[in-house]
């Protein structure tokens, strides 16, 4: 069973889209089947069963039909032909391809905002929910500190007020949590959540407020470059 309800906090996916995107209904089953998704309740490889999901959030098969083709659009989900719709596999060069592309696109945004006016006090939110993240990775939340991550990341892009970049933003951090169910769930009793990922997030607060504009950029690289050798390795241990 999908919950449909948003968590306040920490805040889901869904929570981040700019919901004028959809009409009110098709944006609530989408929102429930993403948040499934990236929350790691449907895990990859799963069939969405169009009659189990019309169901469980009662709503028209037509809904739910635009519901996954967008979520196909967004490659979270595949839609094949003559079998239905199944939650994404990425592979290893996907997740590469979409943890490279997020470094560009993020040094893109550090570039921006570190000239924007009364940044300090534009970036207090985000500092306010370094605390939150810190709490839910020792506290060896997997989903909670997924979702912080997300929103921090999802926070900077907030701040540069462009939609069409806040928009890409929300979907490359939807398939990178995606990506982690695929590369970290089996591994979970093995390799415990990173517990100082908010401390890299307040080094990138604090290099922007000081104006260190090649300083962050390149820690913005390393912090998401460590990603990418991160999954790798899980990879590895298959």
């Amino acid at each position: 069973m999908i919950n449909t309800e948003k968590t306040a906090t920490p805040p889901s996916t869904s929570s981040l889209i700019l919901e004028e995107r959809h009409d009110a209904e098709l944006f609530r089953v989408y929102a429930a089947i993403l948040d499934g998704i990236t929350d790691h309740v449907l895990l990859p490889g799963k069939k969405l069963t169009e009659s189990d999901l019309c169901r469980q959030m009662a709503c028209s098969r037509n809904t739910v039909r635009n519901a996954l083709s967008l979520l196909a659009h967004d490659k979270i989900v595949d839609l094949q032909p003559n079998r239905g719709a199944f939650v994404h596999e990425p592979d290893l060069k996907e997740m590469q391809d979409v943890f490279n592309a997020r470094i560009e696109l993020e040094t893109l945004i550090l570039n921006i905002l570190i000239d924007m006016p009364d940044l300090e006090t534009r970036l207090q939110p985000l500092y306010a929910m370094l605390d939150k993240e810190k709490a839910v990775s020792e506290a060896g939340d997997h989903v909670g500190w997924n979702r912080m991550t997300v929103a921090f990341h999802v926070g900077l892009a907030r701040l540069v007020d462009n939609d069409v970049l806040f928009e890409i933003m929300n979907t490359l951090c939807a398939r990178s949590s995606l990506i982690v169910a695929v590369y970290d769930v089996k591994r979970r009793e093995r390799k415990p959540i990173n517990t100082h990922t908010h401390c890299d997030h307040r080094k990138i607060l604090d290099l922007l407020i000081a104006g260190k504009r090649n300083r962050v950029m390149k820690f913005m690289r390393k912090h998401l470059g460590a990603c990418i050798e991160r999954l790798e390795n899980n990879l590895e241990l298959e």
